[in-house]
């Protein structure tokens, strides 16, 4: 069995353009996902309801009809389980379900029945069976509200740890589908706790792990032969406006990781490679894996050492950010400055 995994899926803003116009941005990646049986990725965008739930922000929004791009992509299964999932409340659930499950996209993570939320998927094919498990962590904030009927498979170690022990005499393999790693958004490595975590999930009887949230690629560990994806970045993800301010894309949020994964019955190797996004084409990256090499020789020095992590942690926070935003052309430097003290006054109080 082969499966391509992919990173966040936001078919926001410049895609509902896109396919207005008739246009397909996933010329350059389409033909290589169809060579898999089947692809899995984070759907982080739902379509637009009649409400919005105001302690979410920003929010993002799509259409129904351009969530088909999906079925372009070979797309056959989505995890749900993610900070974004009641952005349009239960109408914008409801209507991105609805279409999933039309196009015999499975979905799990996320659920209107209680029962349900927390069941895995199962695959089986040439006597193969894969199992997915997905959860969400409370650090990439989901902000649901308190009367909500969207039932989230929130991530707690000993129960994920519990799920992944009952599951395991049932398959093959099993995926754990993490959306994870709040504090470090946009980040190039995982948190501090993040690879003990992973170990303990692998110890656990985990056999892959895929990471999304982040929105950047971050580095992968090989653990006990089990290979540990922190974050394969953004597969799609649009600029985005929300009340009234541009959110801009940088262009580490626009490298996606593709892991394709062929899976025999007591074993499984994997394939990488590096596509970017530039949201009306999608190509090969391939002079992005040295960048990669050179990442995941740092990430056994940034989360080897407390205090590595710490510098690495106040740059990411703090100076990143600021030089990112002192970059961007479609703000007048006087403003530039005002956001500056508001930023730095949010920081502190």
């Amino acid at each position: 069995m082969k499966i391509s995994f992919i990173g966040d899926i936001s078919l926001n803003d410049n895609y509902i353009e896109l396919y207005k116009k008739g246009a397909n941005p996933f010329k350059g990646v389409g033909a290589q996902l169809q060579k898999s049986d089947f692809v899995v990725g984070n759907l982080e965008c739902m379509v637009k309801g009649e409400f919005e739930n105001l302690l979410k922000k920003p929010r993002l929004t799509t259409t129904v009809e351009t969530l088909s791009y999906l079925n372009t992509l070979n797309v056959k299964m989505v995890t749900l389980a993610h900070n974004h999932i009641y952005d349009h409340l239960e109408d914008g659930f409801i209507k991105t379900t609805k279409f999933l499950d039309e196009s015999r996209i499975l979905f799990l993570g996320a659920s209107l029945k209680k029962e349900d939320v927390e069941k895995p998927k199962i695959f089986t094919q040439n006597d193969i069976k894969i199992g997915f498990l997905n959860f969400v962590t409370e650090d990439t904030n989901p902000n649901l509200p308190l009367d909500t009927k969207v039932f989230l498979n929130c991530f707690n170690l000993e129960k994920a740890i519990n799920d992944i022990k009952l599951l395991k005499h049932k398959v093959d393999h099993i995926v754990l589908l993490l959306h994870w790693g709040g504090r470090v958004e946009g980040g190039q490595f995982p948190d501090w706790d993040q690879p003990q975590i992973a170990h303990e999930l692998i110890d656990a009887g985990a056999d892959l792990i895929i990471g999304h949230h982040p929105h950047t690629i971050q580095p992968y560990e090989i653990y006990k032969g089990k290979y540990i994806f922190y974050s394969l970045g953004n597969f799609c993800f649009s600029d985005y406006w929300f009340n009234g301010e541009l959110y801009p894309m940088p262009k580490s949020r626009m490298v996606s990781l593709i892991v394709e994964v062929s899976f025999d019955k007591y074993k499984y190797s994997l394939d990488t490679a590096y596509y970017l996004n530039e949201v009306k084409s999608y190509s090969k990256y391939d002079g992005y894996s040295g960048n990669m090499v050179l990442r995941n020789k740092l990430f056994k020095i940034v989360n080897g050492n407390k205090l590595a992590w710490l510098i690495y942690y106040f740059q990411k926070q703090w100076i990143l950010p600021l030089f990112l935003f002192f970059h961007r052309k479609d703000i007048p430097y006087s403003i530039k400055l005002f956001r500056l003290f508001k930023y730095i006054r949010k920081r502190l109080y």
